[in-house]
């Protein structure tokens, strides 16, 4: 008895660290293949390819602002479409994944995205550098396309820097404006 005991305790232990070692093998997996499309959404914006863009997301793609607004896959599309015409490229898009969570059968994804553009633009007659970054989650899901982007939530950490000043994000850019001080009393932190 005590031997058969033994015995499924050794085929638990053997089976749970397979179990977990390929666990590991497909989240590593996962995080390369999400690494490539965020590089195929960097390119696909510094082409201004639209079309290719929107075949990235899924066709009920949406995101929950951080008013608690939610834009439907329309409001994101003229969204993308109003960055591009204002922005000009490159648009230096970096993506960095900080947290993934995979479902047990690999079709969903859920990231942690810390996420960095560096472009120029006019604004107020002159050409200016601006810099944003932003933390947000992003849930992906797998299609027989390869992975698409559905849903982004929880956006938050935004900031923006225009010519190398922080300004408010919530604000109209204004270049007499002080320095932007989130931290500041009555601040609400973007």
């Amino acid at each position: 008895m005590l031997k058969n005991v033994r015995m499924t305790v050794l085929c638990t232990v053997i089976f749970m660290t397979g179990a977990g070692t390929s666990f590991a093998q497909d989240e590593a997996e996962v995080r390369k293949e999400l690494d490539a499309q965020y590089k195929k959404l960097a390119e696909a914006h510094d082409r201004k390819d639209l079309k290719a863009i929107a075949g990235l997301k899924t066709a009920d793609f949406h995101a929950i602002f951080p008013d608690g607004r939610v834009g439907d896959v329309k409001v994101m599309e003229q969204y993308t479409k109003q960055f591009i015409e204002s922005n000009l490229p490159p648009y230096n898009i970096r993506n960095t994944i900080q947290k993934l969570s995979v479902s047990a059968n690999t079709l969903v994804a859920v990231v942690e995205v810390f996420q960095e553009a560096s472009r120029t633009r006019e604004l107020l007659g002159k050409v200016r550098k601006v810099d944003t970054s932003v933390v947000q989650r992003e849930t992906w899901v797998k299609t027989p396309e390869g992975w698409k982007l559905k849903l982004v939530d929880n956006v938050r950490d935004q900031k923006r820097f225009i010519d190398g000043k922080r300004v408010d994000p919530s604000k109209p850019f204004d270049p007499d404006a002080p320095p932007f001080d989130p931290d500041a009393a009555g601040t609400k932190k973007p």
